[in-house]
């Protein structure tokens, strides 16, 4: 070697072999998951699609705003004759609520009035598009700040709901309100206070008279018949006249159609506090049938859970309406799950066929919002019944629940005030 010459550098060592078949296999790698990336960005938009058309499809039909309340709340009315078994409720007595009301201020005095107020229905919403739905969801989906604050509440800081379940049979026949909830939605807090009433309970229903609250639903409905919101708008004047509680919207429930909406979700998970039999089950064909549920944690598809829910042999109507508040929750634990979410689009088709309600799209998209905020802790639900209540035969034969009016109202107002959050003692 010259030692005038400098050194020179050694070349670089071969790479092997198999880091070039390495280098092949990502990019083959790198390939295949764009591939499975645009697959699902496909998937994605055929289903935000589907979700979308679902939405549009059941929006105008689902949607029934409530007529203006016949009531004013003010001063009292008159009462209706007294029932011979017991104390129907009445009108007559003037309310203190404790919890306040829709946006009123805590305390307010408020008792119904039997004067007639405006009689221009609200006009059904516009039919959204497919492009008016995504923008409201994409607003929702980014919109900041708390949704109870919404400029879409008018400054309220509660909403009062009427939740209402019939029994609609294909041949007709009487359509009474068989599930009656009245709910306070804290839009301050994100908290839901809310009491089932017995569908048995004996009161005045105004422009009628005498009769069981559950009653009232079908009184609207034979009124006007090719209203659909006929019957809701008389249970809604009811309570307003019972309790002095105006109501800001309402969630009515078409049996024949909520098992559909559980299929939908994939089944809910119900603890079945004790065992149930009932041999004398109703059935479609108004014959009978033997049903049977064990005690413990289980999974029900749509048709157990309307068993579930409509059974009463075996126990009473106040065990039922446990028993319904029980699905309730269950159906709220679903509802914010992966799965539905990945099921939206059937859920939505399967609920616009079983479910009407006064909120339209942006209020409904607010108040899931709200509720996707909402643990179980934030939710109470109450039942009324004894002692508060008593039961009994009427002379004419009808099984009625009475009670000393001031303190059913009481009961009531105590049951959906959010403040308290407690279960009143006669739950």
């Amino acid at each position: 070697m010259n030692p005038a010459l400098p050194e020179q550098p050694s070349p670089p060592p071969t790479r092997p072999a198999r880091l070039g078949f390495l280098s092949n296999r990502r990019r083959k790698a790198a390939a295949a998951l764009l591939v499975i990336l645009s697959l699902l960005a496909i998937v994605l938009a055929v289903q935000s699609w589907r979700v979308l058309s679902a939405i549009v499809q059941v929006e105008q039909s689902a949607v029934v705003p409530l007529p203006p309340s016949d009531l004013a709340l003010g001063t009292p009315a008159t009462a209706g004759p007294p029932h011979s078994m017991g104390t129907p409720m009445t009108a007559a007595s003037p309310i203190t609520p404790t919890g306040g009301t829709s946006g009123d201020v805590a305390g307010a005095t408020t008792s119904p009035v039997a004067t007639k107020g405006s009689t221009e229905t609200p006009k059904p919403p516009d039919k959204p598009s497919e492009l008016d739905v995504a923008r409201q969801l994409v607003d929702a989906g980014i919109g900041g700040g708390d949704p109870g604050d919404s400029d879409i509440w008018e400054g309220k800081t509660s909403l009062t709901i009427l939740v209402l379940g019939v029994d609609r049979r294909a041949d007709g026949g009487d359509q009474n309100a068989d599930v009656i909830i009245i709910a306070r939605l804290d839009l301050v807090n994100h908290r839901l206070a809310g009491v089932s009433l017995p569908r048995d309970l004996l009161v005045d229903i105004p422009g009628v008279g005498e009769d069981k609250i559950n009653g009232s639903y079908n009184h609207g409905v034979l009124a006007s018949p090719d209203d659909p919101v006929a019957g809701v708008a008389k249970v809604r004047d009811t309570v307003e006249a019972l309790f002095g509680i105006p109501i800001d919207g309402y969630v009515l429930v078409d049996f024949s159609g909520f098992s559909d909406v559980v299929d939908a979700m994939g089944g809910i998970v119900v603890d079945v506090p004790y065992e149930l039999t009932d041999n004398e089950y109703p059935t479609e064909d108004y014959g009978i049938q033997t049903i049977h549920f064990e005690a413990g944690v289980q999974e029900m598809d749509g048709e157990q859970a309307l068993i579930y829910v409509r059974t009463r042999h075996a126990d009473s109507d106040d065990a039922r309406r446990v028993r319904q508040l029980d699905v309730i929750r269950a159906i709220f634990s679903k509802g914010k799950s992966i799965e539905s979410i990945a099921n939206a689009d059937e859920i939505i088709l399967s609920a616009g066929k079983a479910i009407q309600t006064s909120f339209d799209l942006e209020e409904q998209l607010t108040l899931a919002r709200i509720a996707y905020q909402m643990s179980d802790r934030d939710i109470q639900l109450v039942t009324l019944g004894e002692p508060i209540l008593e039961s009994g035969w009427s002379d004419d034969g009808l099984w009625i629940y009475t009670g000393d009016p001031e303190a059913i109202k009481a009961f009531v107002l105590d049951a959906i005030d959010t403040n308290q959050m407690a279960t009143p003692a006669a739950s």
